[in-house]
């Protein structure tokens, strides 16, 4: 036996009241020990453990309902704060020495179980390990005989099985404190001075029971006068089991992968995160700033890898995943949003009450959970801001929600991470609500500072982005941060088309998608430029896809087919039928995606793939009448690696352009070659922009190539039109009316064109010889000016010119006799008067001869050039030319009694009947025959006069 601590220097033969049985410091006694008689009720001190209030021998207790129910930490609590259960056994009591008087040992185990914190991804339960000591001592010095000296005690907390230890305890049980006296002397339950235990239970998709008990081992002890140490006869008691609930969260996390978005507040536009002072530095606290379209206010959402380890085993089929958010400004994509101080995922302990951590950037990649958010609108789901839109973004690693502390509107204020520590601690807090919102590439460009036409072989340049478009600022101060590179650059691409028509934006068409991946399920519809897939897993691959257009004002269909892992290309689907099937393990590793009809002459496509072991690869589709045989395949063309995610996105172009030159972040001017300017004479250049990210600086095991690439949208500029040649044909006339043709030539030799001279033909309008012909053959062929004096046999044309040409189509107006009409008499000799003195008059009732005259024409004050094809009874006359032949004068002739005859014509008849109107003149507008008749005057009946 051990000496007796109060009484040196005696024999070890000493009863047990000597023995130094254990050792460890004390709480005060408890409210129990009054129960039990020890103290009195007003005396007993305060508890530190609600556990301390069982009896004895009680065992399962509970308070709040935890015991067989589910854990939470509700907000109301009083005495105690927390949900808390535990099992108290009885005594263990034993004799320890019998002889000359009596010493009897007790102990009791109690567990106490505690929830102290919660939030909507994490429990935290402490357990206590209670004691409780005691002795019969009749040893007249009374001296107590739990001694506070070597330990004597070893103990567990198990959870589940009994074998599975949370964690083991020991110590040294005394009474010391009870003081001296014979008789029993008891303790209330005692926490001594373990080590305050805890875990943190992770909520999964569903609710999880389990159960704890603790057992204990008691040495260093005499029963019955014979010593007991550590590793001989230990005494052992263990506690009943005790089981509650963790229940399942409630999240869900929203799908925006894929996007570049800013954030602000729910209750105000202006407080939007901001990276303090565009620092790319590690441990940048994040702020709450004016949006002023800056970088480090911009942020690029991706998938987090970390949730490929344990998605099935800790979570089952809920919808979404999380989201790593990367500060635009940071070039090389290295830094993410961060939860610095991490959580239980990463072994890190924080206060079981309100906590606050930093919220900042920090170097993270795909695998970090401090860098993994649940973005989810469920927090606020039934209240007001739940209609706003409002997110609640927590951090995987803690639960911690990211907060305005206390509210605030201050600019800039430092942001936090926050949560109360209770059952729905952000519900409907509106300091923790968030809306994300993209940020799309928009604005206004110019093709030469707005100049409508080229007219000569130039530069084109397209105006500077970062003057009118956003969002775009000037980089200089994020350069420096990130070794002289700029956080985007933009990619130019050069149209050619018939239409000056420049499409503003996608006319509210976009392309919808949606896949079935292995080892997860259906994913949900979304925008197809975001994500059909996820590239952050092997484990996720594409088993079945389907795309489909929406919005479109035009009529059309998107095709898609795609190429199976070892083997062909599947039959092509369209608008929304699946290529393959989930469920059947298919593979695939490529895809082809084009346009057909109506759609296909507004839109082209961007086609990004994404593969295991390859990353992703890219290409564009442009064109009409397309098929699965014309189109190329993006992905793996070696149907070697599996198919993870697909991207696809409309380019707007104007109607039916084709592509001059593609994509280029160096093609912001176009540089024209002589032979592409006369091609497109008289056609229109446009050019689509876009906003992208520099990815060969993102690439590595560390990000796993990004989600994001560039912003969504394009701007367009110009058109800007090239300038060929244009010729004007102009048919009998010379003002805009007369224009018939208008013809856009090359460059370099031009002879007049067929088709002019065929819109130029009037019907029936001939020379004499081919009169009334319907083919007409009377136009005068093309002249070089209005006088029609310069035929125009060809000339050298240059760019920019203009050249009006001129023709006119001829008529011919014949003359002849009317039905009934007197002839000329062969030998008649006819007078200007009823006199043998009169003049004769030659040719008299002859039809006029107008070879015989002088030719001449005009019109419009134009003199216009002899036709020289006039004749006896018929005319050329140009088209629209007034025409009044003149009348023959009365003549006389002397018949053989002596008598004389007044002959009188009758002009211009315009039916050789005599049923049309006589008229003076006419407007040639095609052949025509005028009528004259000659007939003797009549007087009181009679027809001649002597």
């Amino acid at each position: 036996m051990r000496f007796d601590k109060h009484d040196e220097g005696k024999s070890e033969d000493s009863s047990l009241g000597d023995t130094p049985i254990t050792r460890r410091g004390l709480f005060a006694a408890l409210a129990v020990a009054a129960g039990l008689g020890l103290l009195g009720a007003d005396t007993a001190l305060g508890w530190d453990y609600w556990g301390q209030n069982a009896a004895i021998g009680q065992g399962a207790w509970d308070a709040y309902g935890m015991r067989n129910g589910k854990i939470n930490c509700c907000r109301g609590r009083s005495n105690p704060i927390n949900q808390c259960m535990g099992w108290a056994n009885g005594w263990t009591e034993w004799y320890a020495f019998r002889y000359a008087y009596v010493q009897i040992l007790r102990y009791a185990l109690n567990l106490q179980v505690e929830c102290d914190y919660e939030n909507e991804l994490w429990f935290h339960l402490s357990f206590y390990p209670l004691t409780a000591c005691g002795d019969d001592n009749y040893n007249p010095r009374g001296h107590r005989l739990w001694f506070a000296w070597e330990h004597d005690n070893l103990g567990a907390i198990k959870e589940d099985e009994q074998e599975n230890n949370i964690v083991t305890f020991d110590g040294n049980l005394t009474n010391e404190e009870l003081g001296v006296g014979t008789g029993r002397h008891d303790t209330g339950w005692k926490h001594y001075q373990y080590h305050d235990t805890g875990k943190w239970y992770r909520r999964t998709s569903r609710d999880v029971t389990h159960r704890w008990a603790a057992d204990l081992n008691i040495f260093n002890i005499y029963v019955e006068g014979v010593s007991h140490d550590e590793n001989v006869d230990a005494l052992h008691s263990q506690t009943g089991w005790i089981s509650s609930t963790v229940e399942h969260t409630y999240l869900t996390t929203e799908d925006i992968q894929g996007i570049v978005c800013r954030i602000h507040a729910a209750d105000d536009d202006t407080l939007n995160w901001d990276v303090r002072d565009a620092s790319i530095t590690d441990a940048t606290d994040i702020y709450q700033q004016a949006y002023g379209g800056n970088f480090n206010q911009l942020f690029l959402t991706e998938f987090t890898k970390v949730r490929d380890d344990t998605y099935q085993s800790d979570w089952g089929p809920v919808p979404g995943f999380l989201t790593t958010m990367r500060p635009a400004h940071v070039a090389d994509g290295s830094r993410a949003v961060n939860a610095s101080w991490g959580g239980p995922w990463d072994g890190k302990e924080f206060s079981h009450t309100n906590c606050t951590q930093p919220f900042q950037i920090n170097s993270a990649g795909i695998q970090s959970r401090a860098s993994a958010w649940w973005v989810t609108k469920r927090f606020s789901e039934g209240g007001a801001l739940y209609g706003d839109g409002a997110m609640a973004i927590i951090s995987d690693a803690s639960g911690l929600c990211v907060n305005r502390p206390n509210a605030t509107v201050a600019k800039a204020s430092k942001l936090n991470l926050f949560h109360s520590g209770y059952k729905d601690g952000v519900a409907g807090d509106r300091a923790s609500a968030w809306v994300v919102k993209e940020v799309q590439f928009t604005g206004s460009l110019t093709l030469n500072d707005g100049k409508p036409e080229l007219t000569r072989v130039e530069p084109v340049a397209c105006s500077d982005p970062l003057l009118t478009c956003s969002p775009c600022r000037n980089w200089s101060d994020v350069k420096k941060g990130n070794g002289g590179n700029a956080p985007t650059h933009f990619s130019y691409r050069w149209y050619q088309s018939e239409t000056d028509e420049v499409p503003d934006g996608c006319s509210g068409a976009s392309i919808i998608g949606t896949c079935h991946l292995s080892n997860f399920g259906d994913m949900p519809e979304c925008a197809a430029y975001r994500h059909v897939g996820m590239n952050m897993s092997e484990l996720m691959c594409i088993e079945a896809l389907s795309l489909r257009l929406e919005g479109s004002p035009w009529q059309g269909s998107i095709r898609y087919s795609m190429l199976a892992k070892g083997g062909g290309w599947s039959d092509a689907a369209a608008d929304g039928e699946p290529v393959g099937e989930g469920g059947r393990s298919l593979r695939w590793s490529a895809i082809k995606v084009w346009l057909t009809g109506d759609v296909s002459l507004h839109f082209d496509l961007e086609v990004r793939a994404f593969n295991s072991n390859v990353g992703w690869t890219a290409g564009y589709v442009s064109g009409t009448g397309l098929d699965a045989p014309t189109v190329d395949g993006v992905g793996d063309l070696t149907a070697s690696n599996d198919l993870r995610c697909v991207q696809v996105d409309l380019i707007p172009k104007p109607e039916g352009a084709v592509v001059l030159r593609d994509f280029s972040r160096d093609g912001g001017t176009l540089n024209i070659t002589e032979d592409e300017f006369a091609d497109m004479q008289d056609r229109y250049l446009s050019c689509v922009v876009m906003q992208a990210f520099p990815t060969e600086l993102r690439k590595g095991a560390n990000h796993d190539s990004p989600l994001v690439h560039r912003f969504h949208g394009f701007v367009s500029a110009g058109p800007i039109h090239i300038a060929g040649v244009k010729v004007v044909y102009h048919a009998d006339g010379v003002d805009d009316k007369s224009v018939v043709f208008t013809e856009t030539a090359k460059p370099g030799h031009h002879a007049a064109s067929a088709e002019a001279t065929a819109a130029a033909l009037k019907t029936r309008c001939n020379l004499n010889d081919h009169f009334g012909e319907e083919q007409s053959t009377g136009f005068t062929g093309w002249f070089s000016d209005t006088g029609l004096t310069r035929p125009y046999g060809g000339s050298e044309l240059k760019a920019g010119e203009e050249l009006h040409l001129y023709g006119r189509n001829r008529c011919t107006v014949r003359i002849e006799y009317a039905e009934g009409s007197l002839h000329p008499e062969e030998g008649a000799v006819y007078r200007t008067a009823a006199s043998d003195g009169a003049p004769e008059v030659a040719g008299a009732l002859e039809l006029p001869d107008y070879g015989k005259g002088r030719e001449s024409h005009s019109l419009g004050g134009i003199a216009l050039p002899a036709i020289g094809d006039d004749g006896r009874a018929h005319k050329a006359v140009y088209w629209g030319e007034r025409v009044a032949p003149a009348k023959p004068e009365d003549v006389y002739r002397k018949t053989s009694d002596g008598t004389w005859r007044r002959y009188v014509p009758m002009c211009w008849l315009t039916s050789a009947s005599q049923q049309g109107e006589s008229t003076g003149s006419i407007t040639a507008k095609r052949d025509t025959v005028l009528y004259i008749k000659w007939s003797l005057a009549q007087a009181d009946g009679v027809v001649s006069s002597k």
